[in-house]
């Protein structure tokens, strides 16, 4: 059974997760999340007429043609129009979102300011009870094969004995007893704790890049592969670079509204 830490006890039972403010049965402030949303269903409804604009503008954009000049005209005008009240929605978005980012990046950093000094402890006990259990592993392993290697020889040389016995004419001799490790568990390392806690050996497959442009030829087709190249390569394009080999950089017309 493994050693106690005598000034470290365990953790108390919890019987409920902690809730956050507002949450609690009885309490009067609401969550978050519905403060939050009618911040912005206020915001947007000081906006008179908002609703009306965005359900006009629907219609006119459904029935939108670019057919002459006057026609395209008309189009412009109506995508001015949009992106106008596109921008009303998202500076409502930013302006309710902004006091709630501040805060939970408030409480991120202080989380992680408080937990970082028991993440670093965490590794540093991992680590060594990593190098314990390997170690502990390899000698159950190692005395296994050592194990069958006494049998094998033993085996091998009863076989010797009773070849020669036979040969003589004489009854095949009796085995020797095999002085040989006793077999060692098949099952992984374990080791218990003085409160429960189970600590087994675990194997697991790790990796190590050692050609790149191979590697990449594995994971290539993978979406989240491509979709990061696709933003490192449009990030090269707006920079200014024209020539990327594999990459066709070509000039496209778009219709620009002021």
């Amino acid at each position: 059974m493994a050693a106690k830490f005598d000034d470290v006890k365990p953790w108390p039972a919890q019987k409920a997760p902690p809730q956050a403010v507002g949450s609690q049965p009885g309490h009067n402030r609401p969550v978050p999340s519905e403060d939050a949303l009618r911040e912005f269903r206020d915001l947007l409804a000081q906006r008179s007429g908002l609703e009306q604009r965005i359900t006009d503008l629907l219609g006119s954009a459904s029935r939108a043609a670019a057919t002459d000049q006057e026609s395209a005209g008309r189009c412009g005008e109506l995508v001015k129009q949009v992106s106008a009240a596109i921008k009303v929605i998202e500076d409502a978005r930013v302006n309710v979102k902004e006091p709630y980012l501040a805060a939970t990046r408030a409480i991120d950093s202080a989380a992680r300011e408080k937990a970082l000094p028991l993440v670093d402890a965490r590794a540093v006990v991992q680590g060594k009870l990593n190098t314990f259990v390997r170690e502990e592993e390899q000698r159950r392993v190692a005395e296994a094969r050592r194990a069958e290697e006494a049998r094998r020889v033993a085996a091998e040389e009863q076989r010797q004995r009773e070849a020669e016995a036979a040969k003589a004419g004489q009854a095949a001799p009796e085995p020797e007893p095999v002085y040989a490790p006793a077999p060692a568990a098949e099952e992984p390392t374990r080791i218990r704790g003085d409160y429960g806690t189970l600590t087994s050996a675990r194997k697991v497959w790790k990796h190590e890049i050692t050609d790149i442009t191979v590697a990449f030829m594995a994971v290539e087709k993978n979406a989240n592969v491509r979709e990061a190249i696709d933003k490192a390569i449009a990030a090269l394009v707006r920079s200014g670079i024209r020539e990327i080999e594999g990459v066709r950089i070509f000039e496209d017309t778009v219709a620009q509204v002021r």
